[in-house]
């Protein structure tokens, strides 16, 4: 079904813009937000949306008065028929390698790049990568990833599964679960498509008795945030930078309809940056012993706990642990509570409604609002008052 929106004003004629494939019905569609705005600065512009990607939508086209058209190609066959329109065009799918028509897409191989180096910086050093059936974008995804990987010396550590099904059936997510087991903690998850897999892989890896993150850490290169966020926990994701990619096919449009030529080539859109949520918050550590006691600092931030506490929870020498903890983090387990500490603190100074400083110290595990301003200073050198008012008015 065809939906209308115009950005229309007298100043010029109005130009009819058939838009097909982007999802018009999602609320916060940060690219129809990006085309909505584009179209209200030139003020000429009317839409013609349309959700579905069909044949049958593609002939109907073409029989409509229209200067214009962005579309999601997703098949040859879809390519071949929009090749047919009289009017321009400019695809903004990464489904096919070759479209043979006017295309603007995001750099899925920056994806897979700034996966791979989000887990790396985290001391991932085992890899594992979950192949979505979909189309040509898997594959730039899955490459630099793997390069990424092999240019830090860990080419020999990955693992690959690929999905047989879209979305992943129940015969998948047996085989995903058995599979997933196996994989040697801590292990980085690298998903090449989150949608709509991410959920039921999530749960699938609990499923196979892996934390998240602690045991198995994962990310996704294709992050719609709604998706992503509802996930259990929040998924990581590479911000694929709809908003660019937007604009710039909408440029592309102006100029193919202002008479440049209609050549068939394909402009590439920087992706955003690697969005942290809940499922990459973690260290990895080959000495779980250390892993499992920074995964009790984090879980106990609130309380006034100290070394001797740490180590008493899992019997082990307070000696013993803090030369272990050094070891794997080249860091003293005191300065690290205390850093996890402090980054709590941060957080809260952002929160709205603002906390009273007591409330902040009381939930960071300072026994006072004196403390949480003597060790913040120290830290980073200012007042948590001033880092506040400094981060709030930014």
């Amino acid at each position: 079904m065809l939906k209308t929106i115009s950005m229309t004003h007298s100043r010029s004629r109005t130009r009819r813009i058939a838009v097909i494939g982007a999802p018009v019905l999602q609320a916060q569609s940060l690219f129809n937000a990006a085309l909505i705005n584009y179209a209200t600065r030139q003020g000429n512009w009317k839409f013609v949306f349309s959700t579905e990607v069909s044949l049958q939508t593609l002939r109907f086209l073409r029989r409509l008065d229209c200067d214009g058209a962005l579309i999601r190609v997703i098949s040859p066959a879809i390519a071949r028929e929009a090749k047919k329109l009289s009017f321009p065009l400019v695809n903004f799918s990464s489904w096919l390698a070759n479209p043979q028509v006017p295309t603007v897409r995001c750099d899925n191989s920056m994806m897979g790049q700034l996966a791979a180096q989000h887990l790396l910086k985290k001391g991932f050093r085992r890899f594992g990568v979950v192949l979505s059936k979909g189309g040509w974008f898997i594959h730039p995804r899955h490459q630099s990833f793997l390069e990424a990987v092999e240019s830090a010396g860990f080419a020999a550590n990955v693992s690959t599964f690929q999905l047989r099904s879209h979305p992943a059936d129940a015969a998948d997510l047996k085989r995903f679960r058995e599979w997933v087991g196996k994989l040697e903690a801590p292990v980085g998850l690298f998903l090449t498509n989150d949608d709509p897999d991410a959920p039921a892989l999530l749960e699938a890896c609990r499923d196979a008795g892996k934390k998240i993150p602690q045991d198995i850490a994962v990310i996704t290169s294709h992050g719609h945030p709604e998706i992503c966020r509802a996930c259990q926990p929040p998924l990581t994701y590479v911000d694929q930078n709809e908003e660019g990619v937007a604009l710039e096919a909408a440029k592309f449009l102006d100029r193919l309809m202002s008479g440049e030529a209609n050549a068939a080539r394909t402009i590439i859109v920087p992706t955003g940056d690697v969005v942290a949520l809940g499922s990459t918050d973690t260290v990895a550590l080959e000495d779980r012993e250390v892993a499992h006691a920074v995964e009790f600092i984090r879980s106990h931030i609130a309380e006034p706990i100290n070394i001797k506490d740490v180590a008493q929870h899992f019997s082990i020498a307070r000696r013993t642990l803090e030369r272990r903890f050094r070891a794997a983090l080249k860091i003293s387990l005191h300065d690290f509570q205390t850093g996890e500490r402090i980054a709590r603190a941060q957080d809260l100074l952002r929160a709205k409604p603002a906390l009273t400083f007591a409330e902040i110290a009381r939930r960071c595990g300072f026994v006072s609002a004196s403390r949480l301003n003597l060790v913040f200073r120290r830290v980073n050198g200012t007042s948590p008052a001033a880092w506040r008012e400094r981060n709030l008015s930014a």
